[in-house]
């Protein structure tokens, strides 16, 4: 993570992923950032948690040529069944098993990007915003763990009247999101529970700051689209989403809510990364039951959509 005396100038970045449909109207460019406070069983995208660069492992691409094992300058690659893995206690992430491997079975996450370097690369695709009525959304993990580089990138681009969305937990200090009001024209914000002890229990952290942020992004007048992840027989009840959609309609703003169906997509990182997967035995949900939580929302009023 860049230091505080950095931080305005450069972020870490996972990935950028171009023509996106589904972080906001339009064509988008979303830009993950590295860092969440929070730890939730399901993530999808696990690498983006922990707020420092880390390397993945893809055992199936893997050759066993043994070139990571004799490269690594710490020793931090051991056999083990016949395969080449990571001690990440011995890691220093310095990247050499990545620049040597030539299968690519290793990738390094997150690299530090100025705000020069990044806007560049989001003007590239202004084209498609223009005609789309698209823009760029800044992702994680948790975007606005780096406010000040969020920040100056996003007052770089509407410079050049280009639509900013902030996709987040609102897991963070007010002072974080506040710090990007008057630079962000859309914030897509998630509700994964109700109930505070089923919230602690499955992300580690309490929702408490989360609803008290949310209250306030919409006192503020910022445009709010909700999202639903709902997770089978864990918080997709009837009396749950009710709660749920109780809350959402005291936020003046909400344009758009978002149910996000459970799916197993990112089981595969948590191998790569050596780590466990809590929620193994969970299936994605029932369409028909769904359809029903879509039309219980509807009938509040709001616009819905279902998909990943």
């Amino acid at each position: 993570m860049p230091s505080s005396e950095k931080d305005l100038e450069y972020g870490l970045v996972s990935k950028i992923q171009r023509y996106s449909i589904k972080d906001g109207p339009g064509i988008r460019t979303t830009v993950f950032l590295k860092g969440c406070p929070m730890q939730c069983e399901w993530c999808c995208n696990p690498e983006l948690i922990n707020p420092h660069p880390e390397i993945l492992k893809d055992q199936k691409v893997c050759v066993h040529c043994g070139e990571c094992f004799s490269n690594c300058p710490e020793d931090a690659i051991f056999e083990e069944a016949d395969e080449y893995v990571i001690n990440r206690t011995l890691c220093t992430v310095c990247g050499v098993c990545v620049e040597v491997c030539p299968a690519g079975a290793y990738q390094l996450i997150g690299r530090s990007m100025s705000v020069n370097e990044l806007v560049l690369e989001l003007v590239k695709d202004r084209v498609f915003y223009e005609v789309s009525g698209g823009g760029v959304t800044f992702s994680g993990g948790e975007p606005s763990l780096q406010y000040r580089f969020v920040r100056r990138v996003a007052q770089e681009l509407k410079g050049d009247q280009i639509h900013i969305a902030l996709d987040t937990c609102g897991n963070v200090p007010w002072e974080n999101l506040q710090e990007l009001l008057d630079v962000i024209d859309l914030v897509l914000y998630d509700i994964k529970f109700a109930d505070n002890d089923k919230h602690t229990r499955y992300t580690g952290t309490s929702n408490e700051v989360l609803k008290q942020n949310a209250k306030k992004l919409s006192a503020a007048g910022v445009p709010l689209i909700i999202r639903l992840p709902l997770l089978p027989g864990i918080n997709d009840s009837m009396e749950e989403i009710k709660e749920m959609v109780t809350f959402i309609e005291g936020l003046d703003t909400v344009k758009q809510v978002d149910i996000l169906p459970y799916h197993k997509l990112g089981i595969g990182k948590y191998i790569m990364l050596g780590k466990e997967y809590r929620l193994g035995t969970l299936e994605p949900p029932d369409r028909k039951h769904l359809e029903k939580l879509r039309d219980l929302i509807q009938a509040q009023g709001f616009t819905v959509t279902t998909g990943e």
